[in-house]
Order: structure tokens, then sequence, then C-alpha cells
């Protein structure tokens, strides 16, 4: 499924800022870590942990698996100074290599926009009203539904986000859910003597295991709306590292992991990171090697939960609680 492209806009809305440092030629390293006392997480204790990370921070459209990128990734910014957009889009795309993400040719039409804002509700809102096949595409399970459509207008977040996926076959990547304009599929008494290629571009699978499903979902768009009040609570770095967890997962809003997090960011209680954790590093290098072909939701979350606790367990004998 191909989405139109937001049009990227070249409007300063942030003065004279203090424009950011050079993007790194590679993704950067974490910072050193603060003089906590450290906790071992190995064995089960690792995966306990990683399945509380990933529960609190995952969000799957319902019924479904995590969507991941397989289209190579090209993102936009706008509404900033033209060095902040480029270290953000930039530093965003490293940390995406990182994951074994294939990155858009310059000049890519944008499938993770990013928009910066005086006023985020206002821009959401404005946003909606002037594609709102880019947030509701008719498509069965390619978005969280009309509540959090309502809430993405008018959260008041410094920074919210909008994911649209779309469920295909894995072996040949047509769309398995009915697209806007298509009549449903009518089965007859002799299917057996049609092809698949006769119901259209969306098929039925039938699976020989109960267990496994041949469908994944494949992220098709982000859109990022950054109030600017955010850069009154954050540094360019700290928000660009915020924004990457979002546009290269389907995060939860509200997500409070109880690990150091990224994500805390903007939490009244959490203490702000300087960047993305070796907790946030390992959950999407989990979420991007784990086999995610379980025909239920949470048997892709533990999937992925399992994957996340070989990395903390891999990088390190011991991680920051």
């Amino acid at each position: 499924m191909t989405l139109a492209p937001l049009v990227v806009v070249a409007a300063v809305l942030f003065g004279a800022q203090e424009a950011p440092p050079a993007p790194p030629a590679t993704a950067p390293q974490d910072p050193p870590a603060a003089a906590l006392d450290d906790v071992i997480v190995e064995g089960s204790l690792a995966v306990e942990a990683a399945t509380s990370f990933v529960r609190s921070v995952a969000a799957p459209t319902r019924d479904r698996e995590m969507a991941l990128w397989r289209e190579p990734i090209c993102v936009g910014a706008g509404g900033m100074q033209a060095d902040a957009a480029r270290f953000m889009v930039d530093r965003i795309s490293d940390w995406a290599h990182s994951l074994g993400l294939r990155i858009g040719a310059p000049g890519c039409r944008p499938n993770v926009f990013i928009m910066a804002a005086e006023d985020g509700d206002a821009a959401a809102r404005d946003l909606v009203a002037s594609r709102p096949r880019e947030f509701r595409t008719g498509v069965a399970g390619a978005d969280r539904g009309g509540a959090a459509l309502r809430a993405f207008q008018s959260s008041g977040r410094p920074v919210r986000w909008w994911h649209v996926s779309l469920t295909v076959d894995e072996e040949t990547g047509n769309p398995i859910r009915r697209l806007p304009g298509q009549p449903p599929v009518e089965w007859t008494t002799r299917r057996l003597e049609r092809a698949w290629q006769d119901f259209g571009v969306n098929s039925m699978m039938v699976s020989p295991s109960r267990l496994t499903s041949q469908a994944r979902d494949d992220l098709q768009q982000v859109i990022v709306v950054v109030d600017s009040e955010a850069l009154e609570r954050a540094s360019f770095l700290q928000l660009t590292d915020y924004v990457a967890m979002a546009a290269l997962a389907q995060i939860e809003p509200d997500a409070d992991p109880a690990y150091p997090s990224i994500l805390h960011l903007f939490s009244p209680d959490g203490a702000p990171e300087a960047t993305l954790t070796r907790w946030d590093l390992a959950f999407l290098k989990g979420l991007y090697d784990a086999e995610q072909n379980r025909s239920w939701t949470g048997a892709n979350l533990s999937a992925v939960a399992h994957a996340m606790a070989r990395e903390l367990e891999a990088e390190a004998p011991t991680v920051e609680p």
C-alpha cells in the first residue's frame, strides 16, 4: 500500500536556537552510566525484566503482532531550522541502520514524517482534517482506532505519534486485509476450483498450524508531531532519540517502563536519560530479531521479550536497574 507523503515544511518555528552538533557518521554510543548500584540480570531474571519492559512500551494494533519496517525507511522533518531537521533525520536514520533496516535514497518520499509546531494539538487537528486517509485508511487493523485518533489530536502531549500498518502475506507481500473500495471476498462451495488470483490483491490463507501464521504486519507510515514545549523540557538530542523510539516501533504513548528508558523524558516522576538506553536498544534489537510468526499477539510479544533478554545478556554481565 502506498500512502501519499506529507509535504516537508521549511518554516522556522523555533527561533534562533543554538544549532545541534553535526550527526555522527555511525549510531552514537550510550553515555557513561550514572553511579548506580548494578543489578545482575541473567537467565530467567533477564526474561522477566524484558517481559515487563515490552509489556509497558509495546502498542500493536488490536489482536495483531508488532508491525516492523520492511521497506526502506525515509525520514522527513519540517517546521524547524534546517540544521536541526537534518540532525534529527540523520540520527534517526543512523539508529534505523544500526538495526539492519534499509534507508531510502536521497530525495525519497518520507514514510516517517516529523512535524514541529507551536501548538501540537492544533497541528495534529489540521493534519487529520487535511489528510484523513493518512490516519484512518479504512484497512482493518491498520491503526489503533477512533478513540486513539481523538487522543492524538487533543492529548496536549509534547510529542505525539500515529502509526499506520498493513497485514500482508509473508511470502508474497500482498495485503490480506480488504482495502478501501474492494468488495468482500465471497467464498463458494466450489472454492477449491478457484485460484487465489481470482480474489484480487487480498487473499485468504490457510496454515497447517494453529500456532503459527503466514501473515505479518508491516509499518507503512509514522507521523510525529512535536510541540515547541518539548524543547523547553529537553535537549534536542534527547528529543531526537525520544522521537526515534516512536519512529522505529509502535510505542505506547503513556509508556512508563520500570527500567532506564528515553521514554521517561516527559514523565513527571522519571529521571530523564541523555539518549537511548541499553534497555531501549535491546528492545529495538529484540523487536527486529524476533521471529514473529505466532498466531496471537501475546506469543509475539513474548518472542520479542525473549529476544530482548538475549540482547541484554549478550551486551554486558550487568545492566542498570
